[in-house]
């Protein structure tokens, strides 16, 4: 606690040389317990209180000079000063402070009384709390828990009370310790905990340091989930057979989407993930090198949510300047800092509330902003920049990133509390080498695009599609795009066989030339000629149907019937 925080009112100043004892005794009978006392030249010369007036009528000294009575030891500090050292003093009283000017005096008993009153109501805000709180010191042993962890565990207080984490995790009361976890680490930890009466909690447990920096205690925080999970088994097992008709009418909703492609056994699985997804507010963390479609996974997983009415924002964490993205993210208050409106600003989350807010690039945003982040995740609620209410919002999370947070994690920049938070249900998507049989899909669909984009009526060669299919696209599914409009747009032809800046990007890739020029009239017949050409190809550096469906990201069963489909023999290739 610091002095700012009980300090009332301006402190009564009295004139050692002016004033009478009869007027200091009407004072400290009506307005104060102490007085400050100055000289002639408003300088303190230090303080009177009721104690020093019983002090001089027991000793029969009413009658000396007021300068005699007054104590000059004094206790000084600074309004931004902590308590502690003034309740650890023999003063009595503390003159407090601010750029060398009285603000006002601190009874130590007052103080005292203050203290009791704030750790009661501390008392009664853990008492009140839904969760179960669990309190130990720095060795592990258990000083206190709530009323709601025996209500959730089902374990009596006074079993445990005064033994050892470590103690009851030998016995086994738990499976593992998030105290002991902290104790290791010295950092907050989250995960779930078995107990030995069947429950399942969600824990979380947080470092308490002293000003030194010194492990003194463990806050645990715990939620049943026994009774969710349970419940969430009986309605999956409930709607298994609806579920399963909905799921296959949404790929076929997926396969016919015209807003994006979907060619390649793992995308399907992915989006049918996705669809999933949509129905539920779990976080997602949709992770994949830059260009892969990230963005679209999460667009899609709104646009088919009950949420899809409501906004829906997307922020690239990269792109914002640190100083900027937390008032942009949180908003802030009037008169925050310096060039803020004078009346305040809504950040991103309160915009966003009701529907989802995606966090591109999630991996950028700085340490101390990845404490705010988590509050929201834990606590659905947010403080605007230089505010002190807390703001309640209803936000669905998806965050997305190419690089990896768990190394990151490991490297000590990236919150681990926070990464748990983030990677509850986490998809991958793969690089476009690894699906390249989506390459003549996604030139078709980009050809169309651009033709209609630009009022023309051009067609990518087979040949060139070829040269397409080659090719390791490192910048994937962002830079096959751009290559297509950058051929339609420069190409003098309608009949587009090569493009000058596509041979740029792959000089130190070896390409095949095609030595005979096969007329193909229609796309399908073009992609079953070069799904025919990668299978071959993959047959024979792999020799097993089950290497080549591992090659190329599909099932065993797909490689089969698709070899049986072109006439392909895994013996004679």
């Amino acid at each position: 606690m610091k002095f700012y925080e009980i300090i009332t009112g301006e402190p009564v100043i009295v004139h050692q040389n002016q004033q009478s004892i009869e007027d200091i005794i009407n004072i400290l009978s009506s307005e104060t317990d102490i007085c400050v006392t100055v000289d002639e030249n408003q300088s303190i010369t230090g303080i009177i209180s009721r104690w020093h007036l019983l002090r001089a009528i027991s000793e029969k000294k009413l009658e000396s000079p007021i300068s005699q009575l007054i104590d000059t030891d004094l206790f000084t500090c600074d309004v931004e000063d902590d308590v502690e050292d003034f309740l650890q003093s023999k003063y009595i009283c503390a003159l407090v402070y601010q750029e060398q000017q009285l603000m006002g005096i601190v009874n130590k008993s007052e103080l005292v009384a203050t203290l009791y009153e704030r750790i009661q109501e501390l008392n009664n805000v853990m008492e009140a709390s839904f969760d179960s709180l669990f309190v130990t010191d720095a060795r592990g042993k258990i000083l206190r828990v709530n009323d709601a962890y025996t209500r959730l565990t089902g374990i009596p207080a006074d079993e445990i009370l005064g033994r050892t984490m470590y103690e009851l995790v030998e016995e086994g009361y738990y499976d593992r310790s998030a105290t002991v976890e902290v104790i290791k680490t010295g950092k907050s930890v989250t995960f779930t905990q078995n107990i030995k009466t069947g429950k399942t909690l969600l824990v979380t447990g947080n470092p308490i340091y002293n000003k030194r920096g010194e492990l003194i205690q463990v806050l645990t925080n715990g939620r049943d989930i026994t009774e969710l999970n349970r419940l969430k088994q009986e309605v999956e097992h409930a709607n298994e057979l609806t579920l399963h008709y909905q799921r296959e009418l949404q790929k076929i909703q997926m396969e016919n989407e015209k807003d994006f492609v979907i060619g390649s056994e793992v995308m399907k699985e992915i989006m049918s993930l996705v669809m999933h997804m949509g129905k539920v507010d779990s976080t997602v963390l949709v992770q994949g090198e830059s260009g892969v479609g990230k963005e679209i996974i999460a667009r899609e997983m709104h646009n088919n949510s009950y949420r899809k009415d409501k906004p829906y924002i997307r922020i690239n964490c990269a792109a914002i300047p640190e100083t900027l993205l937390e008032s942009e993210l949180f908003g802030y208050e009037a008169g925050a800092f310096t060039g803020a409106k004078k009346e305040g600003k809504m950040g991103i989350f309160e915009i966003a509330s009701g529907g989802t807010l995606f966090l591109d690039e999630i991996g950028d945003i700085s340490y101390s902003l990845q404490v705010k982040l988590l509050r929201v995740l834990q606590e659905g609620e947010i403080i605007r920049v230089g505010g002190v209410k807390a703001i309640p919002v209803d936000v669905r999370i998806i965050t997305s990133t190419n690089r990896d947070l768990w190394k990151m994690v490991q490297n000590n920049t990236f919150r681990e509390d926070l990464y748990y938070r983030l990677n509850v249900v986490p998809i991958y998507i793969p690089p476009l080498r690894e699906r390249k049989e989506e390459i003549p899909m996604l030139v078709a669909y980009f050809e169309k695009i651009f033709n209609n984009q630009y009022g023309l009526n051009k067609r990518i060669n087979p040949l060139f599609l070829d040269k397409l299919m080659e090719y390791d696209w490192p910048g994937n599914i962002r830079e096959l795009r751009n290559i297509v409009e950058r051929a339609i747009v420069t190409s003098p032809d309608d009949d587009i066989k090569d493009c000058v800046f596509f041979r740029s990007n792959i000089k130190n890739t070896k390409v095949k030339q095609v030595e005979e020029e096969v007329e193909i009239t229609d796309l399908k017949a073009a992609v079953e000629k070069f799904e025919k050409k990668i299978l071959s190809k993959a047959i024979k550096k792999h020799k097993s149907s089950r290497k080549v469906a591992s090659a190329l990201g599909v099932s065993q069963t797909t490689i089969i019937r698709k070899a049986t489909r072109y006439g392909l023999d895994f013996g004679n290739n």
